[in-house]
């Protein structure tokens, strides 16, 4: 198998490293110095969520570009117009807006609600806050994937449509079912903030946390986290995730690893890529989704249950 070192040229190799081990943390202080504008500037909130998202993505797009870990797993026009620029396009823009409104509607729930968590230092609030998001979502999204239920069927459906490319690049983060982003972003985003009363800035400390891993997960590029990834997810780990291999997909953590790792759902394999991405059938991809059927019947056809992940 060919890795991205061996598909670039060697006189680039100086950068492909600097990428690979040093792109991660640079995009923490990206995230930081946002973070730290935000607290002295707090009239400027939701213009320092659409640069920090804006740039972000922005960057990762030129170098997923520059230095694909794998050429195959990248945005190609074949299959950007045959088959996601609908989801991107349609969905990409309702999940910023989502994702904007309800970032910016957490901040007005934190500062109007008072709860258990409500008072305690930042830095509490922060670590509780990851823990119960990643809790929630991992429950949700394991459940997803691995529950046989009529209910979590129907959830199943919905988060499949993500896992049917045989790509994974930036901005696929956006092929989705609409409902499996709001029941996400609504059951696990915002009704905690709303019942245990966090601080504004603490929700806007670990949102951009979540977001940020959340973008970078996705990245087709060889970014190396080392002993980072048994603290949090990023490419390593999720790529695992998508994998066409049932049993190597794992890892249903998006933000922290901790509950991979205690329920035995993690997997790690440095340097080591799977062999191959996504759901095996596609047929009918465009048509699993009508302006209406998709309400109640998010899959029109029947072979995605005979392909999900066990």
């Amino acid at each position: 198998m060919n890795l991205a070192a061996n598909q670039i040229n060697p006189k680039s190799l100086d950068f492909v490293t600097v990428i690979r081990w040093w792109l991660y943390p640079m995009l923490w202080l990206w995230l930081i110095g946002c973070v730290g504008y935000a607290y002295y500037n707090p009239d400027q909130f939701q213009q320092v969520l659409m640069v920090k998202g804006g740039v972000m993505v922005g960057l990762l797009l030129l170098i997923e570009w520059a230095v694909p870990y794998q050429k195959r797993w990248g945005m190609s026009w074949q299959f950007l117009l045959k088959r996601d620029l609908v989801f991107i396009a349609v969905n990409g823009a309702a999940f910023g807006l989502l994702s904007f409104g309800l970032a910016t509607l957490a901040v007005i729930v934190s500062t109007y609600t008072q709860g258990p968590i409500s008072g305690k230092p930042i830095w509490l609030q922060v670590i509780v806050g990851l823990l119960v998001f990643e809790a929630l979502q991992y429950s949700v999204h394991r459940l997803m994937h691995q529950s046989h239920g009529p209910l979590t069927h129907w959830l199943w459906r919905t988060h499949a449509i993500h896992h049917l490319p045989q790509q994974l690049y930036v901005i696929m983060h956006a092929v989705f079912h609409p409902f499996n982003a709001v029941i996400v972003r609504l059951m696990v985003g915002l009704l905690p903030l709303w019942a245990l009363g966090y601080d504004p800035f603490a929700v806007l400390i670990y949102s951009s946390i979540i977001a940020y891993h959340g973008t970078i997960s996705h990245f087709n590029v060889d970014v190396r986290m080392g002993w980072v990834n048994y603290l949090f997810v990023g490419p390593e780990l999720h790529r695992y995730h998508h994998s066409a291999n049932s049993n190597e997909a794992v890892n249903f953590g998006v933000t922290l690893s901790v509950f991979d790792l205690l329920f035995n759902s993690f997997l790690y394999k440095p340097g080591i890529p799977p062999e191959e991405l996504g759901l095996k059938e596609e047929n009918g991809y465009l048509g699993q989704i009508d302006p209406l059927g998709s309400l109640m019947f998010p899959l029109s056809f029947e072979k995605v249950s005979a392909t999900k992940p066990l």
